[in-house]
């Protein structure tokens, strides 16, 4: 995922967030406990380690920053090859790593694939201007590059087709004892849209997102002080104090 991510065509980002997500589902015989996240490891399934890397680093520092303790599988399963047996996810080596760091789960990111959209735009056209028209007084200079000139005899925006690349993942919140999945999510992402690490955080936010909407429970760890009760008004102590030599 984060491969294709880093490698996308560039498009006009005019979209507030280039990830959406298409579908999701939620263990219905998941427990209270095991909807309790207290820390996740990160695994991206991508074949590039440098684009891995940057994605769980990402992710887990925006984790982090939502109360939940992160770290990235990179730091425990180096070779991306270790994330996987064969066609099947290596969950047993997962499992391993996220006993390390005490993690109640393991969040999976793998790619679907890339597609294609083609959009086509049909153009548009103005005038020819209505005062001086098209005949013998209109467009003296004649038409531009884009149809007739846009002040004498009106103009025209010729059509247009243009590509987007979309990445389609797929992301899973396992549990960390039993390997149960509790949550998964598809998504897409337009490619080149925004910077790789920005589209990188954008898309952890829509999972702790739909997460915490889900029912998934964030424990937020309390100080280990406590503030100190404010003193009490005692009105004698306001009173300035009598002199007795008087």
């Amino acid at each position: 995922m984060a491969t294709a991510l880093l490698s996308g065509c560039a498009i006009s980002p005019q979209d507030s967030n280039p990830t959406t997500i298409d579908a999701q589902w939620v263990n219905p015989s998941a427990t209270f406990e095991q909807k309790t996240i207290t820390g996740i490891l990160v695994a991206d399934l991508s074949d590039n380690p440098t684009s891995r890397r940057i994605f769980e680093d990402v992710a887990s520092n925006v984790l982090a920053f939502h109360g939940i303790p992160a770290q990235p599988s990179y730091q425990y399963l180096s070779d991306p090859q270790s994330l996987v047996s064969g066609n099947s996810l290596n969950v047993s080596s997962l499992m391993k790593a996220a006993r390390k760091i005490k993690a109640s789960d393991i969040l999976v990111v793998k790619s679907r694939g890339i597609k294609t959209n083609v959009i086509y735009n049909p153009g548009m056209t103005w005038g020819p201007d209505p005062f001086w028209g098209p005949g013998p007084w209109g467009g003296p200079f004649g038409p531009g590059p884009f149809g007739p000139d846009p002040f004498w005899g009106g103009w025209a925006i010729p059509p247009s087709v243009t590509q987007q690349q979309i990445a389609e993942t797929n992301a899973e919140l396992m549990s960390a004892q039993t390997a149960e999945v509790l949550w998964t999510g598809s998504f897409s992402t337009v490619l080149g849209a925004k910077p790789a690490n920005t589209t990188f955080q954008e898309y952890a936010e829509l999972i702790v997102q739909a997460l915490i909407h889900n029912g998934f429970l964030i424990p937020v760890s309390q100080p280990d002080y406590q503030i100190k009760p404010a003193a009490k008004f005692d009105p004698a102590a306001s009173q300035p104090a009598q002199n007795p030599a008087r």
